[in-house]
């Protein structure tokens, strides 16, 4: 989404959807169940999808509302179709935040401004937290052992937002590792450029199952493996000591369902959601695949790219898509990660892609 669309918030999900449907070649009739992930804080109204659902397939229809990164919204689609319940389904990730701009600094004010909301309000809500708070909290214990090295922090932010800043969908331009140094301080020690692009923006996904899916003209991938599994609540330590449990819990499903075996040599890129440099390293490995060359490690430029909050699950799929068709061959995996109280009970979500 942009500061010149004319598009309203149901229009733009409805030319998102009618787009998604000309190129899975099927019509709406033929959509068992949607699902769309909108968050009403971020909406600023109640039941927010009411708006939306007519445009997203769901009129009279099965529909369910997610609130939470889409990652989780198409494994309910998959499970609803595997469980026989539909051939096709439509997934819509929602996040047009309502302050009527799309300023990367509006747009994480109002994150930090709702992540403060998102701790538990009775039991578990620390003063000051948000989740910048924890990334700066993990990123300062990092480099206080010595585990991370501020350079390779710099020069890794820098790789990744000058990767994107050659694609459409990227929302910063090229920049220096001196910038990356010299950018404000967001949360210490971590400057605005380590942290995502917070950015708008409405996708939708088809997914199908059975022979009516085999006979799609122009199938994009096949979801070969998936895994979910959440972090740490705030009064256990490890979700600071090892924000990675929770994604190494969901690779280990995914691969196994996928049967990857040999993460080194079946798999050919990863889009994860590191929202943080600092977190790099340890999702890597969490992921089993640190031996993957950088230039195939977010080749869309990940988070620090383009940021679209709870729609980051779509686009990392779009981006994941687009390196399928590129034919370098292996499979892709996805990673995304809910992060509306950072690195605390964030769900983390584990999807491999492969040539359709």
């Amino acid at each position: 989404m942009s500061e010149e669309t004319d598009l309203q918030l149901d229009e733009a999900v409805f030319a998102a959807c009618s787009e998604a449907l000309r190129t899975a070649g099927i019509r709406r009739h033929q959509v068992g169940f949607s699902v769309t992930s909108s968050l009403d804080l971020y909406d600023a109204r109640s039941i927010s999808n009411a708006l939306t659902a007519p445009a997203a397939a769901a009129y009279l229809g099965d529909e369910v509302r997610v609130e939470g990164d889409v990652s989780n919204s198409i494994l309910l689609a998959a499970s609803h179709l595997v469980a026989g319940n539909a051939e096709f389904a439509i997934v819509v990730a929602v996040h047009v935040p309502e302050i009527a701009s799309v300023d990367e600094t509006d747009i994480r004010g109002l994150h930090e401004h709702i992540s403060s909301y998102t701790f538990d309000s009775h039991i578990d809500r620390p003063v000051g937290m948000t989740s910048s708070v924890t990334l700066g909290l993990h990123a300062s214990s990092l480099l206080d052992d010595g585990t991370v090295d501020w350079a390779e922090m710099t020069e890794r932010t820098a790789a990744d937002i000058n990767r994107g800043a050659d694609r459409s969908r990227g929302r910063r331009g090229p920049v220096s590792v001196a910038d990356v140094e010299k950018s404000p301080v967001a949360v210490a020690p971590l400057t605005e450029l380590m942290l995502p692009a917070s950015s708008a923006g409405v996708g939708a996904l088809i997914l199908g199952l059975g022979v009516s899916a085999r006979r799609c003209p122009r199938p994009l991938a096949r979801l070969s493996g998936w895994g979910s599994a959440t972090s740490r609540s705030s009064s256990d330590p490890r979700w600071l000591s090892d924000p990675g449990e929770a994604a190494a819990a969901a690779r280990k499903r995914a691969y196994a369902r996928a049967a990857i075996t040999d993460p080194s040599s079946q798999v050919e890129s990863v889009e994860m959601t590191d929202l943080s440099p600092a977190l790099s390293p340890g999702l890597l490995t969490a992921l089993d695949l640190g031996s993957l060359p950088a230039e195939r490690v977010n080749p869309s430029g990940g988070v620090r790219s383009s940021y679209p909050g709870i729609a980051n699950g779509m686009l990392r799929v779009i981006e994941a898509t687009d390196h399928l068709g590129s034919g370098n061959g292996g499979a892709v995996v996805v990673h995304a990660a809910d992060d509306l109280c950072g690195l605390v009970t964030a769900t983390s979500n584990v999807l491999v892609l492969e040539a359709p």
